[in-house]
């Protein structure tokens, strides 16, 4: 008998190299017994402490018939499973080729270790259609990284299930087995939400970011900011909850010796009193941001760093330009600031809040520790959203009656928080558990949520270890007039190529969708005149062929890069219910034409608000790059 063990935790080793250490380390025969068939799919395993096997019966016709029972999700591309058993019930499932992926969480790591000893899935493993995880590793940031790595998975949220391989899982590990689900639900109700469902704020960024490139293209560049911050001892990121102003006299001490990220609605408040940040962050598209820095004098702005994403309002780069300040920018990881390919500014800020990118910008710098202040994600006590002294004032967000509540700083309860909070917490909790370095995440916030990974200690003693050595002023370096213009070219020729392409299969859905239009007026006619027999499924095989064929768009890399981001707002949610009739289990060639027509109807307005985005993207592409456009016209003159 061939022993795969080797060749499967070579496999292993490169996916998940934490799971290889612990299978090639473990010791077996702790737990549990291997009694073999004549077949080497018939094995079973035998639990010592509970003196119960795995499977009652013949383990191959057991799995065989777990497989019939599953035989429903024949067309699912992504399944989700709780137990390993023997292994042999994902061979089979895998032997499916319209099956993308595979997710098996075991929560004895023996079990784990038994199995790929038995089952070759080195390739399998390595192609990532199947991902072993053990049970003990598992939490709601590992789960969430499985959406994050393969995003295509999340089309298919409204088909998830979780699954028991057997009733060995299902009769001892239910507690187990809820809270794993429990997982599952929260991380795909995030992957949803932070997808977005507003395409509108999808575009303003779209134009906000090519209205701003060229004053971006004259900055210091992401990497040099990054780059004079390195070396640094201690960060401290500066929100505006409401918890910030009781710290504010512990951090006008330190502030000479700690690098202060100050979120921008924060800033006003640190000049107040006599607190100087060292750099001021800013990412959203909205127009209010910009008041944080219209009220605040100009004397506030010597010496700081404001790091601003390419997306912001121009009222707010108008009013930083205005005080003298010293304006960074940097892309956020969108396609379409990836597009242009002017890596060095980029790319941070794939959070959902400023501090969130505070964050990003401290990890890539390796700072030695980080405090975080005011960032209560909760509404205090007395129901104030913000701190004292905040621009839009305390309580500038009202609690709502669909309340949300979060664990409690220090635990023993829970805060109300709100949906979007909530969300920035989620992101934040991410970040830090995959942060790549031994970074200390202090949170001394002192009230508020608690954020997951980070340690709760008070700002008083946080700061108590800090050196106190005066830091080094921030001195940036501005790109010469010679890599501008090279750049300013590539962005001129991209941005051309981004209109040229774009208007062309933007045609060319149009026209899909007039047929698709036409089709299933056709297709309704019938029905009200009762003669369904007279559809002509040659056309309709034709037509299904035709829509395949514009998602093919979604794999060419221009195509994705330059409309993703605004179009998913448009079409997730719809392609979420295609993805529910896509997986439908047809038997014979009625239920095969019924979900043809099905996947017809829903692909009309798939096809008509991807035409649509489309148009929109277009036109503020057009409109944001002629002024600079004319511009590098002149110069060449």
């Amino acid at each position: 008998m061939k022993d795969f063990f080797q060749s499967n935790l070579a496999s292993i080793a490169i996916t998940n190299p934490t799971l290889a250490l612990l299978l090639q380390s473990h010791k077996p025969n702790e737990k549990y017994e291997v009694f073999m068939g004549e077949d080497v799919a018939n094995y079973n395993i035998f639990d010592k402490k509970r003196e119960k096997p795995l499977y009652l019966t013949s383990p191959l016709e057991e799995s065989m018939r777990r497989f019939n029972e599953l035989s429903e999700y024949a067309y699912y591309p992504y399944m989700y499973f709780y137990g390993m058993g023997n292994g042999v019930l994902y061979k089979l499932l895998l032997g499916n080729e319209i099956r993308k992926r595979i997710v098996v969480v075991e929560p004895e790591l023996e079990i784990l270790f038994i199995a790929l000893h038995f089952i070759d899935f080195s390739n399998e493993i390595l192609e990532g259609k199947l991902v072993l995880l053990w049970g003990e590793k598992v939490g709601y940031q590992e789960v969430l990284n499985l959406f994050d790595k393969d995003k295509h998975s999340k089309l298919y949220a409204k088909t998830y299930m979780l699954e028991a391989c057997s009733a060995y899982y299902y009769e001892n590990y239910y507690d187990e087995l809820y809270t794993l689900n429990s997982y599952f639900i929260k991380a795909i109700e995030h992957a949803v939400v932070s997808v977005g469902n507003d395409a509108h704020d999808a575009i303003v960024g779209i134009e906000h970011h090519v209205a701003n490139l060229p004053s971006s293209l004259c900055s210091p560049s992401l990497v040099d900011l990054i780059t004079q911050l390195r070396g640094r001892d201690t960060a401290i990121i500066v929100a505006t909850g409401p918890s910030l102003y009781k710290q504010l006299p512990l951090l006008k001490e330190i502030a000479p010796y700690a690098t202060l990220f100050c979120i921008d609605a924060s800033f006003p408040i640190l000049y107040k009193h006599g607190i100087k940040p060292d750099v001021v962050l800013s990412l959203e598209r909205v127009e209010a941001t910009a008041k944080f820095y219209e009220e605040t004098p100009k004397e506030a702005f010597e010496g700081v760093v404001f790091a601003l994403t390419s997306i912001v309002h121009p009222r707010l780069k108008k009013a930083v330009e205005e005080k003298g300040g010293l304006i960074q920018y940097s892309f956020r990881p969108f396609g379409y600031t990836t597009y242009f390919g002017i890596d060095e500014y980029g790319y941070i800020g794939i959070g959902m809040s400023a501090a969130n990118m505070a964050y990003e910008m401290v990890v890539h710098s390796r700072f030695k520790r980080c405090i975080i202040i005011g960032q209560d994600l909760a509404f205090g006590e007395d129901g104030s959203s913000h701190s004292k002294d905040a621009i839009y004032g305390a309580d500038e967000i009202k609690p709502k009656e669909n309340k949300v509540f979060v664990t409690k700083y220090g635990g023993g309860g829970e805060v109300e928080s709100t949906t979007v909070w909530k969300m920035f917490l989620n992101f934040y909790e991410r970040d830090i558990a995959n942060t790549p370095y031994p970074l200390e995440v202090i949170n001394s916030t002192e009230g508020g949520a608690r954020i997951e990974g980070s340690k709760e200690i008070p700002f008083k003693d946080a700061i108590a270890s800090i050196p106190k050595e005066p830091k080094a002023k921030l001195v940036l370096n501005f790109p010469t007039q010679e890599v501008v213009e090279q750049n300013m070219q590539i962005i001129s020729e991209r941005c051309k190529l981004w209109l040229k392409e774009g208007k062309s299969k933007q045609k060319k859905i149009e026209k899909v969708f007039l047929k698709v239009a036409e089709c299933c007026e056709e297709l309704e006619k019938l029905n009200e005149e009762n003669k369904l027999e007279s559809i002509e499924y040659k056309k309709l095989d034709k037509l299904s062929k035709e829509i395949e064929k514009i998602k093919e768009y979604f794999k060419d890399p221009i195509f994705s890069a330059t409309f993703i981001d605004a179009l998913q707002s448009y079409i997730f949610h719809q392609e979420m219910d295609i993805a529910k009739v896509l997986v439908k289990n047809t038997q014979d060639e009625m239920q095969r034409r019924a979900k043809q027509i099905e996947l017809i109807f829903l692909h009309k307005y798939w096809l008509f608000s991807l035409a649509g985005g489309m148009d929109s993207v277009l036109e503020v592409v057009k409109r944001a790059s002629k002024s600079w456009q004319k511009s590098i016209k002149s110069a060449k003159k």
